[in-house]
């Protein structure tokens, strides 16, 4: 798991607080080249999940009912660790070695990427998807294959949706 290297005292990326100890959408460097954002929860987050930052600094769970032209400019993160909802955390946006949800057969360094799932939160295999919810800049480092949520490990590079041009 990566470790601070900002000059954030008391910053822990693995665990929740009740009440906010940083500004939201406080950015903290970390080793791995990581790159988290302290934000509010608005429902709960859990290992893994994949969320869209709110310019205001609340997080919610990202669904692919989300991924349209308004939601262009929002930043795509994973939870690390679990945070509740009402409670603030820090979420990935970039690094490597980082917990990303899954659902299905999601093969790790397969040339045909990743995409999100209609399953809140989730990633899985592209040719599984539909049109416009291609995944760039998430590159899927170790399997995950089962029908239900799991998590596989990957690297995060500015994680964003592809929409098509109308």
């Amino acid at each position: 798991m990566a470790t601070v290297n900002s000059s954030l005292i008391g910053a822990n990326l693995n665990a929740s607080d009740s009440t906010a100890l940083f500004a939201l959408g406080t950015i903290a460097d970390a080793t791995d080249g990581s790159r988290y954002q302290y934000v509010e929860a608005t429902s709960t987050l859990i290992t893994g999940a994949l969320v869209l930052i709110i310019p205001t600094g609340t997080a919610k769970v990202l669904t692919t009912a989300q991924l349209t032209g308004g939601s262009q400019g929002q930043v795509i993160a994973a939870a690390q660790a679990q945070i509740n909802q009402s409670e603030f955390g820090w979420v990935a946006m970039q690094g490597r070695n980082l917990y990303v949800l899954c659902s299905g057969t999601v093969t790790a360094l397969a040339s045909g990427g990743a995409a999100f799932s209609t399953n809140s939160g989730r990633l899985q295999n592209a040719a599984a998807c539909a049109v416009g919810t291609t995944a760039l800049g998430i590159w899927i480092t170790t399997s995950a294959s089962v029908a239900t949520a799991s998590v596989a490990r990957a690297t995060l590079t500015f994680p964003r949706s592809v929409q098509p041009l109308s």
